[in-house]
């Protein structure tokens, strides 16, 4: 039993090694034609119509604004994503908006229209963990990025193993639009804590059911 029980514990810990030895997954994308439904999971964090979500921050700099998609195209500034007569952000050339998350995102995705190649999104994370996007590689490079305002898709992130706390927003030229920040949040710690607690009552049930059949 010793012999077998130190097996065990050798295992587990090279098992333990081999796993904060792996390389971070790659980043997964996932590309929708439509703003809604969210994908599965997923919820609304920022729509720019209604308070944002608990947990989270929007903040953009002099040369982001939010605009209604029901005044249309601003020619040479801004286009509104394809349908969109809600209101959505625009991040001019040398702008930058940014979502903040308190206790981290695990997948992301918005909705944006009118690929550019000078638009920018940038994921930061724990563990030092940044991802920096540019033009087609937003859109994992399966759509082209000319500007063509009758293209709309949500983009959707998976972080893998990773957690973001804040994903920026930033163009060169005019512009980034784009609108329903949406995605998969970490649990607050006292969800975690609700569910640590269920887990205990479950597997003292299960004790209990055991002790009662053996007795």
């Amino acid at each position: 039993m010793r012999r077998s029980f130190r097996a065990l514990l050798a295992a587990t810990a090279l098992a333990a090694a081999t796993i904060s030895a792996a390389p971070a997954s790659a980043l997964t994308i996932t590309l929708f034609n439509t703003d809604q439904p969210l994908p599965v999971g997923q919820v609304m964090i920022q729509d720019f119509d209604n308070p944002i979500a608990a947990g989270f921050t929007f903040t953009q700099d002099v040369n982001a604004f939010v605009r209604s998609g029901a005044l249309g195209l601003w020619s040479g500034v801004s286009a509104p994503p394809p349908g969109d007569l809600t209101n959505y952000e625009t991040v001019t050339s040398g702008g930058r908006a940014t979502l903040n998350s308190s206790n981290g995102l695990k997948v992301f995705s918005f909705f944006t229209g009118s690929p550019d190649t000078y638009n920018t999104v940038r994921f930061t994370g724990l563990n030092g963990y940044s991802q920096t996007l540019s033009g087609a590689a937003i859109f994992g490079g399966a759509v082209n990025t000319n500007g063509n305002q009758t293209v709309g898709k949500r983009v959707s992130y998976d972080f893998g193993p990773e957690t973001v706390t804040k994903v920026e927003f930033l163009s060169t030229g005019n512009s980034f639009e784009f609108d329903s920040l949406a995605g998969t949040a970490v649990p607050e710690p006292a969800t975690w804590a609700m569910m640590i607690m269920g887990f205990g009552a479950m597997g003292a049930v299960l004790r209990r059911r055991r002790s009662m059949t053996f007795a």
